[in-house]
């Protein structure tokens, strides 16, 4: 079970069910997901996995997904790379 180590808002935004996909920069084994905020945990089933880059298309289809708090496409693509900034490819974790 991999476990993810989140934001608050992003903790509440998958508990609420308008978070449906996860990003990671490296690829993590299991079909449950773990996300821990502080002393809060919740359990999510992995229903799938993907990996995408930054200019392929799959941010720009799915940004409301993993940034619900998001006001733009813009904004979704500045927290990722706030997160990740040495990244260029990720892992998306669809989240049931």
């Amino acid at each position: 079970m991999p476990l993810f180590q989140v934001y608050k808002d992003i903790f509440g935004c998958i508990a609420d069910g308008s978070k449906t996909i996860e990003v990671r920069a490296r690829l993590l084994k299991g079909d449950t997901a773990v996300f821990q905020c502080g002393r809060s945990i919740l359990r999510k089933k992995i229903a799938g996995r993907q990996e995408f880059g930054l200019g392929d298309g799959f941010l720009e289809k799915n940004w409301k997904l993993i940034v619900p708090n998001a006001t733009s496409l813009q904004s979704a693509r500045e927290r990722l790379t706030g997160i990740f900034p040495d990244q260029t490819r990720f892992y998306a974790y669809f989240l049931e």
